[in-house]
């Protein structure tokens, strides 16, 4: 028979062997129950990030939505600047035609080159070689888009033409400066 005095000398032991059997227990216990509510922390953080990207893109689209109104009535009030954008588009279409640069051309050789791309009975060589030829055009497109790009008369009639527009527009609703600037900080915020 145990006396009192050996039954409280085991308890503490058998009380530390249980504390340290369960001790594993418990700790995988709370991070079993931890990582589920970082998860929904996480779920609610990219939700409420969707959700204001949502806005974000959403007042994007109104701000973009009044600019092209005003720009439309800017330009009836101010018929020069319709005949500045035509003469702008011509010098543009010009300097394309003159240099070879056809993104449609572009756009119709690549859905074609896809539709062969597919083709089962092609050999991995031919498939090769029809990327190689993708590439290529890719590469040649983009050099022409450059040299567009830094054709200086071409670039000196659409900055004037963009600076004459922007002046009308303000001239016609002051409120077009301030949509502009909300437009390049919102633009900004999602970069």
């Amino acid at each position: 028979m145990q006396n009192s005095l050996t039954r409280t000398a085991t308890f503490p032991a058998l009380t530390r062997k249980a504390m340290k059997l369960s001790l594993p227990v418990m700790l995988a216990a709370l991070f079993t129950l931890t990582q589920p509510v970082q998860a929904s922390e996480t779920t609610d953080n990219v939700a409420s990030q969707a959700a204001a990207t949502k806005a974000t893109t959403q007042r994007i689209n109104a701000i973009q939505r009044d600019l092209t109104s005003i720009r439309q009535q800017a330009l009836k009030a101010n018929p020069e600047l319709v005949e500045q954008a035509k003469a702008f588009e011509s010098a543009y279409k010009e300097k394309a035609q003159e240099i070879g640069y056809n993104p449609e051309e572009f756009i119709a050789q690549a859905q074609e080159l896809q539709v062969k791309i597919r083709d089962e009975g092609l050999s991995e060589q031919e498939r090769s070689d029809l990327l190689h030829e993708f590439a290529k055009a890719k590469q040649t497109l983009a050099k022409q888009r450059q040299t567009l790009l830094e054709d200086e008369s071409l670039m000196a009639l659409q900055n004037e033409l963009q600076n004459n527009t922007l002046t009308a527009m303000k001239n016609h609703n002051p409120k077009t400066e301030e949509l502009v600037s909300e437009l390049n900080q919102l633009i900004e915020s999602l970069q």
